[in-house]
């Protein structure tokens, strides 16, 4: 395995498609790890830059993967190659996600691999709005900043999601680090309070409370 980031080793536990993209690739260490690690038997480093494709070229042709894994220069997952069945965008903003997403062609059992560094809300009110169901979700901790990382099915049908749930994940991993985030959060909102009086971070308080409250199936 090419030795990776905390966070790039969490994202590669949920890849599970036969032939992945990832999609602002940068190394493709991603791309690379999983057909080194068996979890993938193809794979496309796609980047919109060729700077990254560069970086890409180098890990691929260290690790003799020239057959398996192939770059190419898109613009988010436009013209990407039909025989792809598991996308991985991770590692930007939410709301380039969505734009990368709404620009692309999702068809029904396509896999997405998802994990934005801010606007988590955005993103999954997005998903909800547009039939890709979240699976489950995991936080992670790294670099000292906390990242979701959700994986995802397009469907053809509604995936009802609560407010708590937009804001806080949906069918998220109930471990240690899921309840530091909850804690990180949940006295961010109580300082920010102790300064200024404002309705929607009391509603956050009451929906970390409410998952909080729930059940673990």
């Amino acid at each position: 395995m090419i030795p990776c980031s905390n966070r790039i080793q969490e994202i590669l536990e949920w890849v599970n498609g036969d032939v992945i993209a990832d999609i602002g690739c940068d190394h493709a260490y991603v791309v690379c790890n999983a057909i080194l690690n068996q979890q993938a038997k193809k794979g496309y480093a796609c980047d919109v830059a060729q700077g990254p494709l560069d970086n890409a070229k180098k890990t691929i042709l260290e690790n003799q993967l020239s057959d398996q894994v192939t770059c190419c220069l898109l613009d988010g997952i436009q013209g990407l190659h039909d025989d792809v069945n598991q996308i991985i965008i991770c590692g930007m903003g939410g709301k380039l996600i969505i734009d990368i997403l709404s620009k692309g062609k999702l068809y029904p059992g396509l896999r997405l691999l998802l994990s934005s560094h801010k606007d988590d809300y955005a993103l999954r009110k997005y998903l909800m709005e547009n039939n890709i169901h979240i699976v489950r979700e995991k936080m992670i901790y790294d670099n000292t900043h906390y990242y979701p990382i959700l994986d995802c099915v397009v469907n053809t049908t509604v995936q009802n999601i609560s407010e708590a749930h937009l804001h806080f994940g949906m069918n998220m991993l109930r471990n240690d680090t899921y309840q530091d985030y909850l804690d990180f959060e949940e006295n961010k909102y109580k300082n920010i309070l102790s300064k200024v009086s404002k309705p929607e971070f009391l509603e956050k308080i009451e929906y970390i409370k409410e998952i909080r409250t729930q059940r673990i199936s």
